[in-house]
């Protein structure tokens, strides 16, 4: 049996000491998050204690008050496909909207993340546990799920359960070998494809059956049809067979029948965008191949989505393609091993 000790990064930025700590912070982070203090730079402090856990990343964080932003930016940039996994230990206050999904302390004290979407976040001074995985490490069935921004309270048993693992986990993770840990991520993981299947499940229990089958028969004629510009919601309830009423209620879930469709359409441009490494098409050709008749509009919402126009999400893949990410990196770095997963 393996006795290799687990790789340890321990990273302490404090302004007391040094004076661009709060500077030195931003930039390390630039490549995961936008970072804003809501306190004086001069009281700026951070510390970094992690794992890694052979292909998982587990560490314990503490910091000041600040909103963290994940944008189009750093999604494109980063390459990797992760989930975290956040436990607060202190009992801090924080808020969030998560693409659309809204959260916050009060609803408990454990959240998952999709990496690969937006997000804001701002939080007073905390003190938190987190783990970051690959998707594909994650129970197939609950990969599935719209996980992005879900809370867990520990009250729920699933909760306590992944709670209760993951406190253990860290506080005996300097003793553990490199197996031992390993081992201890896979239960995690276990546990949170757990939580993930009985939160999005409680969660979508709010729907009726019919109005569920409706939805989905909806969104799969939309997704057959978004090329075509006169795709509209009178289309789809003549498709259904229903009232308008009901159309309307069915997809309120989602934001709305106009609202979903454009959303749609914008994904796959994004998409297009990214995968057009030739530069084939122009962001005009792209645009009508996804149901918008004008330029104007899809640039207008394409960046209230997406928060980057799509001439600036083109430059951003390109020079991600090319230059890589940020090079701040340690010997022994969380970061770096984030990027690597």
């Amino acid at each position: 049996m393996s006795t290799e000790r687990l790789r340890k990064d321990l990273w302490i930025l404090d302004a007391a000491e040094q004076a661009d700590a709060a500077e030195q912070y931003r930039q390390t982070c630039a490549h995961l998050f936008e970072i804003t203090l809501l306190s004086p730079e001069d009281a700026f402090y951070n510390s970094l204690e992690g794992y890694n856990l052979g292909g998982v990343v587990f560490a314990q964080c503490k910091g000041v008050a600040q909103r963290f932003e994940r944008r189009l930016p750093q999604i494109v940039g980063d390459g990797s496909d992760t989930i975290m996994l956040i436990l607060d230990l202190d009992g801090s206050e924080w808020r969030g909207d998560y693409d659309g999904r809204a959260a916050s302390s009060e609803h408990g004290a454990i959240r998952v993340v999709d990496m690969a979407r937006p997000f804001s976040l701002t939080t007073t001074p905390y003190l938190t546990l987190y783990m970051i995985l690959p998707r594909a490490q994650l129970d197939p069935q609950a990969a599935e799920l719209d996980f992005h921004g879900l809370v867990v309270s520990e009250r729920a048993g699933s909760g306590r359960l992944l709670a209760t693992h993951l406190r253990t986990l860290w506080d005996t993770i300097e003793d553990m070998t490199s197996v031992d840990a390993a081992v201890g991520a896979k239960a995690a993981i276990t546990l949170l494809g757990g939580a993930i299947l009985s939160g999005c499940e409680f969660a979508r229990d709010d729907a009726r059956p019919v109005e569920k089958m409706l939805l989905a028969t909806g969104r799969q004629y939309i997704e057959q049809r978004l090329a075509d510009p006169d795709l509209a919601p009178e289309a789809v309830r003549e498709h259904l067979g229903v009232s308008r009423s009901l159309v309307y209620k069915v997809f309120a879930p989602v934001g709305g029948i106009s609202a979903f469709i454009q959303s749609r359409r914008l994904d796959q441009a994004f998409d297009a965008i990214l995968q057009d490494r030739a530069e084939q098409q122009t962001l005009g050709e792209i645009a009508y191949r996804h149901g918008f008749r004008s330029d104007a509009h899809f640039s207008r919402a394409f960046s209230a989505r997406f928060g980057v126009t799509p001439g600036r999400l083109r430059r951003v893949g390109e020079s991600a393609r090319k230059e890589g990410l940020s090079a701040l990196e340690r010997l022994d770095d969380v970061w770096a091993w984030v990027r690597s997963l």
